[in-house]
């Protein structure tokens, strides 16, 4: 399985859903959010060829959609980078990568 690495611009985006999520939600819920999305991202590094890069998106990164989000990342044979995340119901082209 590849290695999971998290970019710190990751990080910031999945803070800021997980901020929303718990205003609006409470503490549980983005607890639960968290632990799904490191969960999908684990199985993202076990699955060869996964993502696409024909998504719509001004970017050549590969993504998959988890939840109302699009996850953004770069992969290789030891590693999968993962980049960004973003809601899907934003428009694609206020989008800046």
């Amino acid at each position: 399985m590849r290695r999971v690495v998290y970019a710190a611009s990751f990080v910031d985006d999945a803070d800021g859903i997980t901020t929303y999520i718990e205003d609006r939600f409470g503490v549980s819920h983005a607890e639960t959010f968290i632990e799904g999305l490191n969960s999908f991202c684990e199985r993202i590094a076990s699955v060869p060829g996964i993502g696409k890069q024909n998504h719509g998106y001004d970017t050549t990164l590969y993504g998959v959609v988890y939840e109302t989000n699009w996850i953004f990342f770069q992969l290789d044979a030891e590693e999968v980078r993962f980049v960004h995340i973003i809601d899907s119901r934003r428009h694609k082209a206020a989008i800046a990568f």
